[in-house]
């Protein structure tokens, strides 16, 4: 497959939400795919940041560490080789604002694009979540429950994310889903934002792929396409 333009998968979205929290996919397998996306970690270590060819792990502390280790796995990611279309500067904005200006000029309905903010933040919302061992895995339910935010004021750094038309629901997020990596060592989800000044780089996507789990855990799952609705 030309790798160009293609947004690959490793698992989907339904797995995940249905408590697929531990794959055997890895880092090395990852960054043969992409070098921008975002995704979580096996056990639910941190949320995942692949940014310029770096994977990095933004843990329920806050704090972002480059992930070297090409064993290390994930049951969830998304990624992609990221190279610009087009450029446009901000000011001023708030992600509500933001998704308003890409749902006025890119066809959100129909089109996949990957999107890259760089620059700094008057405040982002950073959320990660603690690590799940126990066995069985708690609901997806718990896990949003228990997320943990950070609130970040004026600082520098990239949103890695992607925006995703509806009919790709059951496979990944619809919409808008953004990471966020820092210049200081911090990150994770950026649930919410306000840009003060960066640059939005914007990729479109024209192909979509998949890699389907093939562990035990995957073929005992329960999938359950309802749990899509609750994040």
């Amino acid at each position: 497959m030309n790798t160009k333009r293609n947004l690959h998968h490793f698992n989907f979205r339904t797995a995940f939400m249905s408590g697929f929290y531990e794959g055997e996919f890895t880092m090395s397998e990852l960054i043969q795919k992409g070098d921008f996306g975002l995704g979580t970690f096996n056990n639910l270590k941190g949320e995942m940041i692949v940014l310029d060819g770096k994977v990095y792990c933004a843990t329920a502390e806050g704090k972002a560490v480059e992930v070297n280790d090409p064993s290390v796995k994930t049951p969830s990611a998304m990624v992609t080789f990221f190279e610009a279309d087009q450029k446009e500067e901000f000011t001023d904005l708030t992600r509500d604002e933001l998704i308003a200006w890409i749902e006025q000029n890119l066809d959100t309905e129909r089109d996949m694009y990957a999107l890259k903010v760089t620059g700094s933040f008057i405040n982002l919302k950073a959320r990660s979540q603690h690590p799940v061992f126990e066995r069985p895995f708690p609901e997806i339910e718990s896990i949003v429950d228990n997320m943990v935010y950070h609130e970040l004021d004026q600082i520098s750094g990239t949103l890695v994310g992607f925006q995703l038309p509806p009919y790709l629901g059951h496979l990944n997020y619809p919409g808008l889903h953004f990471h966020f990596i820092g210049d200081k060592p911090i990150g994770g989800c950026a649930p919410s934002f306000s840009i003060e000044k960066a640059t939005l780089s914007i990729m479109k996507l024209t192909s979509f792929s998949v890699d389907i789990p093939q562990n035990q855990d995957y073929y005992h799952l329960v999938m359950d396409q309802e749990k899509n609705k609750i994040m």
